[in-house]
């Protein structure tokens, strides 16, 4: 029972651990860690062991010369102005993105809605870095969407080829991703009325 018990433990600290690796793994300012959320980290690590959330990895060419790429630079510059992006920086980001993009040209035509979707194949491309929590809040926002992919920073010290990932969740894992985010919003809405016992008004913000 121990020793079984220690297996299932190490197996939950790897998938976290990678986790953080995928979806936290460009640095700088306003790097992130999965483990700032330990509930949406428990949470989504257990749909990906049981199942409900079917992971993929991938690898692919990188094109350092991508900026010459008239289609990965035609799609970037469409997709620019709905976006925080800058153009014509030719900052290592940018030529990230442009990749990812040319990797993904295939799938459609994206739209932006909160992070870059292909709507003929119901997919979510994510070339950053994204909380457990935000993976929820996507596919509670967007419930025909079926599946999400992950663009790592790329570049490894080992000479590895880079890899993107894949999740697609089944509607078991929809579910629970829609109860936990409407738990947290419940939970913030009883903190904010607590903390706030005096009578209030609404702030001009609105």
């Amino acid at each position: 029972m121990g020793a079984e018990t220690d297996r299932r433990d190490e197996i939950i600290r790897r998938v976290m651990e990678r986790l953080d690796e995928i979806l936290c793994s460009y640095q700088g300012r306003g790097h992130q860690t999965v483990y700032i959320d330990l509930d949406s980290l428990a949470l989504f690590s257990g749909l990906i062991l049981y199942g409900q959330v079917k992971a993929e990895n991938y690898e692919y060419e990188y094109n350092p010369a991508i900026d010459r790429d008239e289609t990965a630079v035609s799609i970037y510059r469409k997709l620019a102005p709905q976006t925080r992006w800058r153009v014509g920086r030719h900052t290592q980001i940018e030529q990230i993105r442009m990749n990812a993009l040319r990797q993904f040209s295939k799938m459609g035509v994206p739209e932006y809605h909160g992070q870059i979707y292909y709507p003929d194949t119901r997919t979510f491309l994510i070339c950053g870095e994204i909380l457990p929590y935000e993976i929820f809040q996507l596919f509670v926002d967007m419930p025909e969407a079926e599946k999400l992919y992950i663009v790592p920073y790329p570049f490894r010290s080992d000479g590895e080829k880079p890899k993107y990932y894949s999740f697609a969740p089944d509607e078991g894992a929809k579910e629970r991703m829609k109860q936990y985010v409407e738990h947290k919003f419940e939970e913030m809405c009883r903190i904010v009325h607590e903390k706030s016992k005096d009578t209030y008004t609404i702030p001009p913000i609105t």
